[in-house]
């Protein structure tokens, strides 16, 4: 990674002047030149990355991009200084051809002048024609409060927002209610997507799993509740949210307890005048009554990340689980 250049102002010219500099020198160890960014990543932070252990899962998630996906990285934080400063630097990772795959990084450390707030502001270093994603890695009900005015200026040019439901431990209503006032404040303009939500898709998947055999079929119109063990609140409410968006049915659950899902998580589904159907995961795989059912890998941050950058296709099933939990919160 290149020293960072302090430039002080928030002037665009300047900022490109300095990116081109910075990505020429790190881009001299390879042979075959570097790839052409394909994205620009808007990273809104809630949380001062300079502070310990407050960027450890950005920057982790940064470190699993770096060498498959080119792209402008835009990371904006509000600084406790009277002006706003910009620093510029970049970073370089050869792939299988010895092309480098690089990030361009701007970090706007937007001060009480409120400059690095501003969408007009940072706007001209968006790449055009390029698609656009912004991400909210820190907790989200403060993030919304924060960073929503920016999201509404900025809702022409960002195609998807990606937030952390479960970070921070904030409590469920103020979570949903968040993302419902995003949702409102950018008249839907950008897709949302969430990390709790793949994250707890092997919920979803293993609950599928566990009735998807012709004989558990004609059960699932006498399911009559669930019961989760471990996951974050958010990640029990939008399975749960799921389950009876599926059923086309309220189902009652029970979040009997909070906890890592990839430290693993038992649920229980009980069926009228049946056998609860018992699933369990750990990382050495998951069970269904008792029948291995093999491992399962959970994602790490990064990856997650990953997969949400390669696509900007819709969710349907997510959003209709939002628009379902929300019209009962």
């Amino acid at each position: 990674m290149s020293d960072a250049s302090n430039l002080r102002a928030l002037d665009p010219r300047a900022i490109e002047e300095e990116i081109l500099r910075i990505r020429e020198r790190e881009s001299n160890p390879y042979s075959s030149g570097v790839k052409t960014n394909i994205f620009t990543l808007l990273i809104f932070r809630s949380t001062d990355p300079d502070a310990p252990r407050a960027s450890d899962h950005v920057e982790a998630a940064l470190q699993f991009l770096l060498g498959k996906r080119p792209a402008r990285i835009i990371t904006i934080h509000q600084a406790h200084a009277p002006k706003t400063e910009v620093w510029v630097s970049g970073r370089c990772y050869p792939d299988r051809r010895n092309r480098g795959v690089c990030f361009e990084e701007v970090r706007i450390d937007s001060g009480d002048d409120g400059v690095g707030a501003d969408p007009g502001a940072w706007a001209p270093l968006v790449i055009r024609d390029l698609p656009v994603f912004a991400w909210m890695p820190d907790a989200l009900a403060a993030a919304a409060g924060q960073w929503t005015p920016a999201l509404r200026g900025a809702a022409g040019l960002i195609d998807k927002l990606v937030v952390d439901s479960s970070r921070g431990g904030e409590e469920l209503a103020a979570v949903i209610d968040a993302l419902g006032r995003i949702r409102d404040a950018t008249s839907d303009a950008f897709l949302v997507s969430d990390f709790s939500w793949r994250r707890s898709k092997v919920l979803r998947e293993q609950a599928a799993r566990a009735f998807d055999p012709p004989e558990m079929r004609g059960l699932l119109p006498r399911v009559r509740s669930a019961r989760l063990y471990g996951g974050s609140r958010m990640e029990a409410w939008l399975f749960l949210q799921w389950l009876s968006s599926r059923l086309q049915r309220v189902i009652p659950g029970e979040h009997a307890w909070e906890g890592p899902l990839h430290e693993g998580f038992r649920l229980t589904i009980t069926v009228e005048g049946a056998a609860d159907v018992e699933i369990g995961c750990t990382k050495g795989g998951c069970i269904e009554r008792g029948e291995d059912k093999g491992a399962y890998r959970f994602p790490a941050v990064g990856e997650v990340l990953l997969e949400e950058v390669d696509t900007l296709a819709r969710d349907a099933v997510f959003r209709e689980v939002l628009s379902r939990g929300r019209a009962s919160a």
